[in-house]
């Protein structure tokens, strides 16, 4: 296969990553209508890691090297920050927000991932890019104007969150790749995971110990599956897959897809309005990004 068919293979790979995770808002809204956000992010954390640690171990019978005692505190740093941190920040700032508001405010994350790949080293920043920073953000300030920008269906607590879950991912995107290029995908997702759930679990034990399962529907239930497995473990394999081959910057301007999966999704499933803060807002978020992307 030639480089350039190889290369078009992996940006096909990254878009249908984050078609995927764009639909996963709206699955994770379905959750959160039966099941509170920490119980979720603990759950989905925990039953990730339990899926990812047998592949990495089977992966190290057959071979693969595996994961040296010194290299443990920087997956334990990913994965508390890029996994326990991200996932309470995701869940519990969508269950404050729309599933539009938070595909749009986590656009920033490409931004998030220029700039702390600059600070590490590996990215340049120019005054491109802090032009792109500056619309991005005047985008999500737009998000909380106009009529009906301070309804229920979402709030500035709710997108605050999301852009902790943002930010964190930019940690994971960032350190993750470093990681990758030694181990592949397989060790960094099991062991990013296992450090994720150890780190929730002191916050989250009474609450995922005393919920009642029972008397979640059995939509709910398809959702989480969707959230934990498909979006949570494959679509992971996926990303560092191409996370090893690709740029971070590259792979992380993909990101702007999810707000448009996000938002033509949560009309027919969620009753979601569409405003015109919305739609100025995300232009706004979605120009920063490409600006940015092109500095």
């Amino acid at each position: 296969m030639s480089d350039g068919s190889s290369r078009w293979r992996l940006y096909l790979i990254v878009v249908g990553v984050y078609l995927f995770w764009g639909a996963n808002f709206i699955f994770s809204k379905i959750v959160l209508k039966e099941m509170p956000g920490m119980v979720a992010a603990s759950l989905r954390t925990f039953l990730a890691a339990a899926l990812m640690l047998p592949v990495y171990w089977w992966s190290v019978r057959q071979g693969a090297e595996p994961v040296k005692l010194r290299e443990l505190p920087l997956l334990f740093f990913i994965g508390s920050v890029g996994v326990a941190v991200n996932q309470a920040c995701f869940l519990v700032g969508i269950s404050y927000t729309s599933a539009g508001h938070a595909a749009l405010v986590i656009s920033l994350t490409p931004i998030l991932v220029l700039f702390l790949a600059a600070f590490v080293g590996q990215e340049k920043i120019t005054p491109w890019k802090i032009a792109g920073l500056a619309v991005a953000i005047s985008g999500v300030v737009l998000l909380q104007s106009g009529p009906g920008a301070s309804s229920q269906s979402s709030s500035f607590l709710g997108d605050l969150f999301i852009v902790g879950a943002s930010a964190s991912f930019a940690v994971y995107t960032v350190f993750g790749k470093r990681a990758t290029r030694q181990h592949g995908a397989i060790p960094i997702i099991a062991f990013s995971y296992a450090a994720g759930a150890l780190t929730l679990f002191p916050f989250t034990y009474s609450a995922v110990l005393s919920f009642d399962y029972g008397s979640l529907s059995t939509k709910a239930w398809l959702a989480f599956f969707y959230m934990t497995v498909i979006s949570s473990t494959i679509c992971y394999v996926f990303f560092y897959y191409a996370l090893n081959r690709l740029a971070a910057s590259r792979i992380s301007a993909f990101a702007y897809l999810q707000p448009v999966v996000a938002s033509l999704l949560a009309v027919p499933m969620l009753d979601e309005p569409i405003s015109a803060a919305m739609m100025g807002g995300g232009s706004l978020v979605l120009a920063g990004v490409f600006l940015t992307e092109r500095g």
